[in-house]
């Protein structure tokens, strides 16, 4: 009885260092299960933010692919531009020797026309001081039969000066024909027609640039045919009509240079031959 009695007092505390205990085993179990829980939620939250994380990658991955698309579509539309324009360029090219190539057989054309057209329209031509208008072929047979002359061909020159006279009778180049009508005949030592023509050309055009010469060449005709009157006649006519003309200084040297013809005194008839008669 006197351990009943003994143990009694110490019942309550028993009681209450067991409700301690159990007190505190609920309190770590309440606590192991908010860690737990708070645990859970992280890794919901990590999970959750990871996923997120994972789709704002995708989606910049997908933004990343669109624009290495539109960066690869622009550089092969870019590409087609550059082909394009090379392309461009390379017809423009092409126009511009076509054209080139066009306007240079338009100018080689209108070169020919004008050379056509040029041999059919007069020319102006100046010769002996004298200027006026001849057609391309007048001037060339003119020309040609000169170039006879030259050579010391006088009868081809005679030839062709006489046909172009027929040819052509009122040509502006008649004065100097007539003139070198005059030089031909006179090479062939046909002396009166010489005279003839250069007195043609002083009838014509008696200021003529080549009046004094052919004034000259006639005394030349002359004195070869041993007319000598004749021959100083026509040097006085040129120191008279031309005085400043080199022709008139020929003149004056030559007269100087030549004794006055004596006139032809006519003998009277002596009185052996009337007794004669």
């Amino acid at each position: 009885m006197r351990a009943v009695h003994l143990l009694s007092p110490l019942r309550p505390l028993a009681v209450v260092l067991a409700l301690l205990g159990a007190s505190t085993a609920q309190a770590g179990l309440f606590g192991d299960d908010e860690a737990r829980t708070a645990i859970l939620q992280l890794r919901e939250q990590r999970s959750k933010d990871q996923e997120d994380l994972a789709a704002r990658f995708a989606a910049l991955n997908a933004q990343i692919d669109r624009l290495n698309r539109s960066l690869l579509d622009m550089n092969a539309q870019l590409e087609l531009l550059r082909t394009d324009l090379a392309r461009q360029r390379g017809q423009d090219e092409v126009l511009a020797r076509e054209v080139a190539e066009i306007q240079r057989h338009q100018k080689d054309l209108q070169q020919g026309i004008d050379a056509r057209v040029s041999k059919l329209e007069p020319q102006s031509v100046t010769l002996d001081g004298k200027t006026f208008q001849a057609d391309v072929e007048e001037k060339r047979e003119f020309e040609e039969s000169l170039a006879k002359l030259r050579q010391a061909d006088f009868a081809g020159g005679l030839s062709g000066l006489t046909a172009f006279l027929k040819k052509y009778p009122d040509t502006g180049y008649k004065e100097s024909t007539l003139y070198w009508l005059g030089n031909a005949h006179y090479g062939l030592r046909a002396y009166k027609e010489s005279i003839s023509a250069f007195r043609a050309l002083l009838a014509l055009a008696p200021q003529h640039m080549r009046a004094p010469e052919a004034l000259l060449s006639i005394s030349n005709c002359h004195s070869e045919l041993k007319e000598a009157k004749l021959a100083r006649a026509a040097l006085d006519d040129l120191i008279k009509g031309y005085p400043d003309s080199e022709a008139a200084q020929v003149a004056r040297e030559r007269l100087a240079a030549t004794p006055p013809v004596s006139p032809t005194v006519t003998k009277p008839a002596s009185k052996s031959s009337k007794s004669r008669g």
